[in-house]
């Protein structure tokens, strides 16, 4: 029976345990969000953040992005919302724009959901371990929206077209191993009328249903150096997770003009699990160097790259992830 169903269908049954042996590569986010998802996110996930405006999606995203490439992994960017600017790919450490694919529209070309949606269900059937990013989900406007008049009150599809594509890239996403990195919004819920939460996410059924590893940002805090401000705290939710449990709560560090800070991430890191010693604001560190203040800890590992790598590597032992 099976051979004549694989004569049929393809080569359409396999063993239970050839999901258990099937090597997938993880990808990084940055080393405490990793830990709050068990490892980070593997390749073929939906991943999804979403939050307020200005918390830190896109840079998320990008540095996402820069990390992916550092594992050769070819990139398409979903400029949705026009608003990616020379400064925020400037502003990632690492990332190689000239290996970023921009997908946007142009002159004459103002795209669709339809085919902003299209363009990455060919790029996702197409380009076998790519990482592609919409920016954002929230924004795509379908063409009924984009050619009819603003008096006209007619029903919006965006969410039906999202579902369809959902559906079509379920199947394809762990099998050509593509991660799409997904951008959404917390929007004022105005149909309550006062009841219920005040903000809601905005997306589609459907996408949330799909979404393999979702971070859900509640707010930032600014980062100081005397009374500049060199960066922000986002705080963010493990709302789902493709490899730990949901509900972790992690704080994530963002540095202008650097992207994620990851040696910022390591030396809160380092002080949890007291490969530092603490004596009031110096630390000490194993070799009994001392240094005052984590920010200053975080740049002692910018200008020691194989001292952060040495003391990654410990951390992520300890808490039991490969990386």
């Amino acid at each position: 029976m099976n051979q004549d169903i694989i004569k049929k269908y393809g080569d359409v049954i396999h063993k239970a345990s050839s999901i258990m042996e099937r090597k997938v590569h993880i990808l990084s986010v940055s080393p405490k969000i990793d830990i709050a998802l068990g490892g980070g996110v593997p390749e073929g996930s939906l991943f999804i953040l979403t939050g307020p405006e200005k918390v830190g999606k896109t840079v998320t995203a990008l540095t996402f992005c820069c990390n992916a490439q550092n594992l050769e992994r070819k990139i398409y960017y979903g400029n949705v919302e026009g608003r990616l600017r020379d400064r925020d790919m400037a502003g990632i450490k690492g990332l190689d724009t000239d290996k970023v694919e921009l997908v946007q529209s142009g002159p004459g070309n103002i795209l669709s959901a339809e085919k902003y949606l299209s363009i990455f269900d060919e790029l996702v059937a197409r380009q076998p371990e790519c990482v592609c990013v919409i920016d954002s989900f929230s924004a795509l406007a379908s063409e009924n929206e984009l050619t009819s008049d603003l008096a006209d009150h007619q029903v919006m599809t965006v969410q039906k077209i999202l579902a369809k594509f959902c559906r079509r890239i379920a199947p394809a996403l762990p099998i050509n191993r593509v991660t799409v990195v997904g951008i959404t919004h917390l929007m004022a819920n105005v149909s309550t009328f006062g009841r219920g939460k005040a903000r809601v996410e905005k997306s589609g059924t459907a996408l949330k249903y799909q979404t393999d590893v979702k971070l859900h940002a509640s707010h930032t805090t600014p980062i100081l150096q005397g009374d500049s401000q060199i960066g922000q705290t986002v705080h963010w939710q493990v709302a789902t997770s493709a490899i730990g449990p949901p509900g972790q709560k992690v704080s994530s560090h963002i540095k202008y003009g650097r992207g994620i800070w990851k040696e910022m991430e390591l030396a809160d890191l380092m002080v949890d699990f007291d490969i530092v010693k603490k004596s009031g604001t110096w630390l000490m560190l194993p070799n009994e160097k001392k240094i005052q203040g984590k920010i200053n800890l975080a740049k002692h590992l910018e200008d020691n790259p194989e001292e952060y790598a040495e003391f990654e590597n410990s951390i992520f032992s300890l808490v039991g992830i490969e990386r």
